[in-house]
């Protein structure tokens, strides 16, 4: 079975993102790291290790 490794989705609004992705795939923030221009956010669940 395939799964999932690693992607990137580029959003505007990113609290709208992170509400969306916890309620469909029950996915929080692993880690974050915020720049003056952007942030990035890493989700996972207790079943995704990346």
């Amino acid at each position: 079975m395939s799964k999932l490794i690693h992607t990137m989705i580029r959003v505007l609004d990113l609290q709208r993102s992170l509400d969306f992705y916890q309620k469909a795939f029950d996915l929080g923030v692993a880690h974050r790291l915020d720049f003056p221009d952007f942030t990035l956010a890493y989700l996972r669940n207790d079943e995704t290790h990346a």
